[in-house]
């Protein structure tokens, strides 16, 4: 007589993770420090070599993710947060360059559209731009694949592209959104005014990875000993964006309806 088999243990799988309300894509975890510092009853989720941390702020869920530098990193980030959390909002936050001699250092600033340069523009919903109190609304926004250090090729491409500010991010996220019909919107704040000169070095360092390689550091500072003066500058300067950015992501999160 044959002896029935018992059917296999079903596998156990985790729950997923519950929608969140808000899904924040940022380049650098400088950028994203102050706002995870104000993040409570945190979960992080790891995988495919990235982290999600996600957390409560003011009663919604928020998911942030780090994606790395440039337009490449940013999709791939912008994917992954989507496919595992499905955010009802998706933000791409961070610093930017000024190329609108009126935005000052520091400025929070949130465009109206994203342009890459070659054709292609994502218009973001204007009832989620004039949400945000306190907030320069500027017109748009271009997607670069490098630092811009100089004032004057900063002048060239508001010529070119009328744009107001600059970005190596923003355009990739908003495209992600788009082609997953994800509502978006983007929010700023300025590092680097249109007048200001970034030293050399710091935009190699920046330009070849997105973070302070202490390799490529310590060579700028044996080439230039005065360029360690530059390098404080700038990062007391970021620690600085950072938190105004971190205030108005609380802004915009708690505005979200």
């Amino acid at each position: 007589m044959a002896i029935p088999l018992r059917d296999p243990e079903p596998q156990r799988l985790a729950p997923a993770p519950a929608p969140a309300d808000v899904g924040v894509v940022m380049a650098m975890p400088i950028e994203a420090g102050y706002l995870l510092d104000r993040l409570e009853r945190v979960r992080r989720y790891n995988s495919r070599s990235l982290t999600v941390t996600e957390g409560e702020l003011d009663g919604r869920i928020v998911a942030v993710i780090v994606s790395g530098v440039g337009r490449a990193s940013a999709r791939r980030g912008a994917e992954h947060l989507m496919a595992g959390h499905r955010p009802r909002v998706l933000v791409s936050a961070g610093f930017a360059g000024a190329l609108d001699a009126d935005l000052k250092r520091n400025d929070l600033v949130a465009p109206r559209a994203v342009i890459d340069g070659a054709g292609d523009a994502v218009e973001i919903d204007e009832a989620l731009v004039e949400s945000l109190p306190g907030i320069v609304k500027a017109g748009r926004l271009l997607l670069v694949d490098r630092v811009i250090t100089d004032p004057g090729e900063k002048a060239a491409l508001r010529l070119a592209h009328q744009a107001d500010l600059i970005d190596m991010e923003t355009f990739s996220v908003a495209a992600a959104a788009r082609d997953q019909g994800a509502p978006f919107v983007s929010l700023r704040v300025i590092s680097d005014d249109a007048r200001t000169e970034l030293p050399a070095e710091i935009g190699r360092l920046l330009n070849t990875s997105g973070t302070y390689r202490v390799g490529a550091a310590m060579r700028a500072i044996w080439s230039r000993p005065s360029s360690l003066k530059d390098f404080w500058t700038l990062h007391a300067q970021a620690m600085e964006s950072s938190d105004r950015l971190a205030n108005g992501l609380q802004v915009l999160i708690r505005g979200l309806a």
